[in-house]
């Protein structure tokens, strides 16, 4: 990802009232820094949370793990399309900026979080914030990117600091059950003081930096140019793509969840789960010039069907894994664990690139909500369709979702052939003219 296409220099200082106007390259910076955090901080948040109520509040496990989902789950009931019309009106920026804001002040009240319902509320506010910020993540990165490579560097970017910030996450968790004794609860509390001063941080960065990109409010042509979720409905080559993308979010969700419960039961050793989780932490970024190497030469609709079909690959040969003695099965788990990190590593860098292509700038928003769903079902679902097909079969899960994930890359190999704004990279409605594809 060049300097040029991140920062969007050397676009003219005559832009048009209404389109984005050149952002200071002194600014790139900090924008850059802003979605860094924010990526790293959710990331640690993700691994560490039911460790900081489990040692740092002294609630059982399955309280705290109650109240989270709870909160969760009913944020993307309340939330998960009004992010949507919210981002859309407000813009990417200012959405993005009150995102950080409200987990800002969210993460210091879990110090004072002692009953589950205080938990599900504080819960509820910080993934209504999470949720609104990658709803506008897509209009983001549009937004200071020149091309469609450029998209992708900086989604693959994002994907792989996300990683980066769950294997600190898995650090942090780590070191703060090595020093319990010596630092007592105040160790485990500085963890959302530090995650809320850095999306203040974020936040600042974000309303810094996206202040000066549009000279005007785009001006509307009619009461029928109006976004609305009518027109991101009725767009079916999209919901096919949605619809599919659900196999590789259940996949993940599966991954993360009931791996190492598969791996107990067949009585591996208690530390490969959390060296094959490292693993993938670690592989997944070191993918990412490979994923981006095969974005600038395959369709991405394509190279979403290889994403499908490498994980699909991976999932399936878990099955087997208990005909392995441990040293057999530490290798086989090794390699399958690569596997499963180069498909994840192509699908973050190109499945954004296609919810852009659907989109305009005006529905941007509404587009990467009814997109982020297919995350939101499968975290709040996935674990009890995953734990129900483990206690019917070991070999359930993984034969199940590898069958849902061959389905989906051939839904996408027919849209790859059918849907032409997923093949190419020219300007949607609403780009300034000359957007796309300038150096």
């Amino acid at each position: 990802m060049g300097g040029t296409d991140a920062a969007g220099e050397g676009r003219g200082a005559a832009d048009a009232p209404g389109e984005p106007v050149t952002r200071p390259v002194a600014r790139t910076g900090a924008f850059m820094t802003a979605m860094v955090v924010d990526a790293v901080g959710s990331g640690v948040w993700i691994t560490f949370s039911l460790l900081y109520f489990t040692y740092g509040q002294g609630m059982a496990l399955t309280t705290a793990g109650s109240a989270l989902s709870t909160g969760a789950l009913a944020a993307l009931l309340a939330g998960g399309l009004a992010v949507g019309v919210i981002t859309d009106r407000m813009g990417p920026f200012p959405a993005a900026t009150l995102s950080c804001a409200l987990r800002a002040v969210g993460f210091p009240c879990y110090l004072l979080a002692d009953t589950p319902v205080t938990v599900a509320a504080i819960a509820f506010t910080i993934s209504f914030g999470d949720r609104l910020y990658w709803a506008a993540h897509a209009g983001l990165v549009d937004s200071v990117t020149a091309t469609q490579h450029a998209q992708r560097g900086l989604f693959a970017l994002m994907n792989s600091l996300r990683n980066v910030g769950l294997g600190v996450g898995a650090l942090a968790v780590a070191l703060g059950a090595s020093f319990q004794e010596a630092g007592g609860a105040a160790l485990w509390h500085a963890i959302p003081l530090v995650n809320a001063a850095s999306f203040a941080v974020a936040g600042v960065m974000f309303r810094w930096v996206g202040r000066p990109l549009r000279a005007a409010p785009v001006p509307r042509k009619g009461a029928g140019d109006r976004p609305s979720y009518r027109g991101v409905l009725a767009n079916r080559p999209f919901l096919a793509f949605t619809g599919a993308t659900l196999s590789i979010t259940l996949s993940s969700v599966a991954f993360d969840s009931i791996l190492p419960v598969y791996l107990r039961s067949l009585e591996m050793p208690l530390w490969l789960p959390p060296v094959a989780y490292v693993l993938s932490c670690v592989a997944i970024p070191a993918f990412q010039p490979l994923a981006l190497w095969l974005g600038r030469r395959y369709r991405p609709m394509r190279l979403m069907a290889l994403a499908a079909v490498l994980i699909a690959v991976s999932l399936a040969s878990l099955v087997p894994l208990g005909r392995f003695d441990q040293a057999g099965a530490t290798v086989w788990i090794a390699l399958t664990v690569l596997v499963f990190s180069l498909g994840e590593a192509v699908f973050g860098a190109v499945a954004m690139t296609i919810v852009l292509s659907f989109a305009t700038r005006q529905d941007a928003g509404r587009y990467s909500a009814l997109y982020q769903l297919a995350w939101g079902l499968s975290g709040a679902l996935g674990p009890g369709v995953h734990t129900l097909l483990l206690s019917a079969s070991g070999s359930a899960p993984w034969t199940v979702m590898a069958c849902a994930l061959l389905l989906g890359a051939a839904v996408y190999l027919r849209l790859a052939r059918t849907t032409p704004c997923a093949r190419t990279a020219g300007p949607r409605d609403g780009d300034p003219a000359g957007r796309k594809g300038q150096r």
